[in-house]
């Protein structure tokens, strides 16, 4: 267990493209950092990362691991490959559950992500990441002006139209598609 009387100033919880910046600007800032990284990444079936700034269509692995080499510069930085169980206390005096461990911070950030979770769907998990996308921001670039479909799940009727149109910005060819979760009118 990490000593009470030398805690991290932030204690950063994801280690995807948000937790990196984040390590990497409070590293820079001389900001004792712990950055926990359990996976899965949202990422990960993806062939590249986009809307990084020189790192723009980079193979996720690739991106990850030139940016934990880069934190390495900083030694206030330490990375660990663990996931973070409990996270109790209050500002100042956190106290970080990792597994048999225990880390201590002044801060905690949340960098989770997200997790994307299928419909049982036959075909789609195949298609994920390289012929069936969530994000038209990380994607639509590569894809423009090409037929899209809108995969529309329940719960989201208030958003269906507004995000449809949203995506014309890339294709005027846009289908949605309910899987028979909802009725659109």
């Amino acid at each position: 267990m990490q000593e009470a009387h030398n805690p991290y100033d932030v204690v950063i919880i994801g280690g995807g493209p948000a937790g990196l910046s984040a390590a990497l600007a409070l590293g820079r800032a001389r900001k004792r950092v712990l950055l926990c990284d359990a996976g899965p990444r949202r990422n990960q079936a993806a062939a590249r990362v986009h809307n990084f700034v020189t790192r723009d269509g980079t193979p996720p692995d690739e991106f990850r691991t030139v940016a934990r080499a880069q934190l390495a510069a900083y030694p206030t930085v330490e990375v660990r490959d663990v996931g973070v169980d409990a996270v109790t206390g209050e500002r100042g005096a956190f106290r970080v559950a990792l597994g048999a461990d225990t880390a201590v911070a002044r801060r905690v950030l949340l960098c989770t992500g997200m997790i994307d979770e299928l419909p049982p769907l036959d075909g789609l998990r195949e298609l994920w990441g390289h012929a069936v996308f969530q994000c038209p921001y990380c994607h639509g670039w590569e894809i423009q002006d090409r037929a899209w479909g809108y995969l529309a799940r329940a719960g989201q009727e208030a958003h269906l139209v507004p995000f449809a149109l949203q995506l014309r910005a890339w294709t005027d060819r846009v289908t949605v598609f309910t899987a028979g979760e909802l009725e659109v009118a």
